[in-house]
């Protein structure tokens, strides 16, 4: 093990404020080269935390964030935590995890996630039906209900990989469009998905919002087996995602990070809610919404996507940051399986952005624009996303 490596382990100890005190030493032995490492520490007696955050983005807009962490709930390696956020979207989120590190560890979630937005109408419409009313956006309330139990254990030290079940109820509706025998809003997809699922994930970005060094991979596998099938058009089909990066500094202050990412549906289910939608800024979407710069939110949808996003970063002052962006797309209906996506890109964007770490969370303020679309759009954040 490198110095570096176990000084990054020693930091991650502290960090997890399970000591009030960590002291180390490193002895010599006869053999050059090694050592014995002596510990003395106090373990908190602490199990119980509360904070509070705030939050704005142009998609869930204003947010305010309760967190309750505790600590050896159960048993002595779990922990719990619930995220409440109260503002313009309602959400929350919880977490257990029994931490068995290369062993089994188990884990349990459910989230309440919603958002109301104007998306493209032939990402819900089917395309006879764009034509006939005229749409080009439909103003659409998105809730969507997932729970999870999923076992996760460490792969080659570093990568965690996990498999589990998925209990996802949707609901897509809007008040732009009514059925056809009533007035009432019309309802695009209320249906339970049952999933089995595995996750495969590496991240060593030494930052998430500024990352000026390390790799990161997440991949992701669903099979969708049951559906309550409120549109009585379910049939069992995958979907298959990946994405990785690499960040780098070329010399101080400027680095890159360099990310490309894709994902495919298998199946012949004609159901487009779980499709891919491209467009906006953010992190932590749910589902396959993509970021995707010079779009607006669910600006681009498909069953299959490719992206690729270069990004320089030049820090002008201590945590004050100026970046430019480019991303380039392909997206579409089974695009690697006429060989599309090894075309040109169809889409591009490009992003210029100024950053600052705050104590609140990062702010960031991002000005786009894309040679396909006619107008600009800007882009902001205040505080960690959630």
């Amino acid at each position: 093990m490198s110095y570096k490596k176990f000084q990054e382990g020693i930091n991650n100890l502290a960090a997890s404020n399970n000591f009030d005190s960590f002291y180390y030493q490193l002895k010599p032995t006869e053999v050059e080269g090694n050592y014995i490492l002596e510990t003395s520490f106090i373990e908190s007696k602490r199990t119980t935390f509360v904070k509070l955050a705030l939050h704005y983005d142009d998609l869930y807009k204003s947010a305010i964030l309760l967190n309750l962490t505790k600590k050896r709930l159960l048993t002595n390696n779990d922990v719990a935590t619930l995220d409440v956020i109260l503002g313009d979207n309602i959400r929350y989120n919880f977490d257990y995890f029994i931490d068995k590190g290369f062993y089994l560890s188990i884990g349990l979630s459910s989230r309440f996630n919603q958002f109301n937005r104007g998306i493209t109408a032939n990402s819900l419409l089917p395309e006879e039906q764009v034509f006939s009313t005229g749409l080009n956006k439909v103003d659409v309330e998105l809730h969507d209900f997932t729970n999870r139990f999923y076992l996760q254990t460490l792969f080659r030290k570093d990568f965690a990989l996990s498999l589990g079940a998925e209990l996802k109820h949707l609901t897509i509706k809007s008040e732009t469009l009514t059925e056809d025998t009533s007035n009432e809003e019309k309802v695009f997809e209320n249906s339970n998905y049952f999933s089995l699922f595995g996750k495969l994930k590496l991240d060593t970005y030494n930052n998430k919002y500024f990352p000026d060094s390390g790799l990161y991979f997440d991949g992701d596998f669903h099979l969708y087996l049951y559906s309550s099938d409120y549109n009585n058009d379910f049939s069992e089909f995958s979907i298959v995602k990946a994405k990785a990066g690499f960040a780098q500094k070329l010399f101080n202050p400027l680095h890159f990070n360099l990310e490309v990412e894709g994902g495919f549906r298998i199946g012949e289910n004609q159901s487009p809610y779980l499709n891919f939608a491209l467009g906006g800024y953010g992190n932590d979407f749910i589902n396959n919404f993509v970021p995707f710069y010079g779009y607006d939110f669910v600006s681009i949808a498909g069953d299959s996507f490719v992206k690729t996003k270069l990004t320089l970063d030049y820090q002008l002052f201590l945590k004050h940051h100026l970046n430019f962006s480019l991303n380039y797309a392909n997206v579409g209906d089974d695009i690697f399986g006429n060989s599309n996506w090894l075309s040109w890109p169809d889409y591009s964007g490009y992003a210029v952005g100024y950053g600052f770490e705050s104590f609140l969370g990062p702010l960031e303020v991002k000005y786009t624009w894309s040679p396909e679309v006619s107008k600009s759009i800007w882009f902001f954040s205040l505080g960690f996303w959630f």
